[in-house]
């Protein structure tokens, strides 16, 4: 039954994203024709990835729901974490074609999760409440003090808030472990963007990040539903 579950998610998943990647896409186009910097900076890399990997982010998505429900149970918590797993790939995408983690999406992910833990789900609202403002605190002081020492931004702003909502939702244990998984995937994903590229280039954290917490959240959720 679990299987049957995340298979009629993975499908209503699949189609969802197939129309949200085509919104997203003329999004990022216009993105480009009104000439912000590093969106211009990008097109090659941005038309590169599109056309490589057009089908990658239905298929996450598929993928994302048929394991969590799967691994889980397809009770309110693993529907919640369906949606959530849903948004934070919709994000990830956005970051890596346009290097933006716009409030828009970031805001009401963090406000759900609170939402989510107050009606029963997940850990306890005061640790999704904990976990929020650690999230957001820990990388915001990595924020300023980088820019303080270089008078750069090592990070965007957008990844700060990221962390926040994932800490909203996974609670403020969680935090460390995810911070480590997506640091260590970062440096293995840099170094091989160095090597193919053969220069420096600016990459987003946000998808690592993301990344880091699919791997810890179905890890909980097979201990779940052992």
């Amino acid at each position: 039954m679990p299987f049957l579950n995340g298979l009629v998610a993975a499908l209503l998943g699949f189609g969802l994203a197939h129309w949200g990647q085509r919104v997203l896409n003329r999004w990022i186009d216009g993105l480009g024709e009104a000439r912000i910097p590093w969106i211009s900076q990008q097109t090659v890399w941005v038309h590169d990835f599109r056309s490589h990997h057009r089908h990658l982010f239905p298929g996450l998505v598929a993928m994302s729901a048929l394991t969590t429900l799967w691994l889980g149970r397809a009770d309110f918590q693993g529907w919640a974490f369906v949606g959530l797993q849903w948004g934070l790939l919709l994000l990830a995408f956005i970051d890596l074609e346009t290097q933006l983690l716009p409030d828009v999406l970031t805001l009401p992910l963090l406000w759900s999760g609170l939402i989510f833990h107050a009606l029963g789900g997940g850990v306890s609202l005061e640790q999704g409440v904990w976990g929020a403002v650690l999230g957001y605190l820990m990388l915001a002081g990595v924020y300023w003090g980088f820019r303080a020492l270089t008078k750069r931004e090592g990070m965007g702003q957008g990844d700060v808030k990221l962390l926040a909502v994932i800490g909203a939702w996974m609670g403020a244990a969680q935090l460390p472990l995810i911070l480590m998984g997506a640091a260590s995937l970062g440096v293995v994903g840099g170094l091989s963007l160095g090597w193919r590229k053969g220069l420096k280039v600016a990459f987003p954290f946000g998808p690592f990040m993301i990344l880091a917490t699919e791997c810890v959240l179905w890890m909980n959720l097979q201990g779940r539903g052992a």
